[in-house]
């Protein structure tokens, strides 16, 4: 049992080393048929019986078909880098420029917090030193006005003030 394992190891090895070497020309291959009818009748009998050794033949052919299909595709322009480039400078520039806006939001912020201090600063010191206001001198102008309102009081609070003794007598 051993020796069969070996004997097909042995088999898709030698599979494996005929993929790598064989250089069948790009135009010619297209599929798994085109590579096994050029491979010795040994390795396609192989082949035949091993999976593994058919997905590997698979993958090359698939591989070879890419870059045959990579190959044939249009070489960029003399004018291609430069092209790419400036637009490259371009975007950055337009990224840079929305950066720049964004950088100048702590600065203003920075001002304007010292102008609002400052303000502020003034008006406490103006309110602090105004001269106070007199209050009105009588409410008896309003009293006219308002039919169930107390009557308003003198003046001189010591006047209204009587002792109850005082009312009795």
């Amino acid at each position: 049992m051993s020796s069969l394992l070996q004997n097909h190891e042995s088999h898709c090895d030698r599979f494996q080393e005929w993929l790598e070497e064989s250089q069948m020309s790009q135009s010619a291959l297209g599929t798994i048929e085109i590579l096994l009818a050029a491979a010795p009748v040994e390795h396609r009998a192989h082949v035949e019986r091993c999976s593994d050794c058919r997905d590997a033949a698979e993958d090359i052919v698939a591989i070879r078909n890419l870059l045959r299909e990579a190959a044939a595709a249009p070489a960029a322009g003399p004018w291609f880098a430069p092209r790419v480039m400036a637009a490259i400078a371009s975007r950055e520039a337009e990224l840079s420029r929305g950066a720049a806006t964004w950088l100048a939001v702590p600065r203003f912020a920075a001002r304007l917090s010292w102008i609002a201090a400052v303000a502020l600063v003034f008006t406490c010191t103006w309110l602090y030193e105004r001269p106070v206001s007199q209050p009105p001198q009588t409410a008896s102008a309003y009293a006219s006005e308002h039919l169930f309102d107390p009557p308003a009081l003198p003046a001189n609070h010591d006047d209204v003030l009587v002792s109850v003794n005082e009312k009795d007598q």
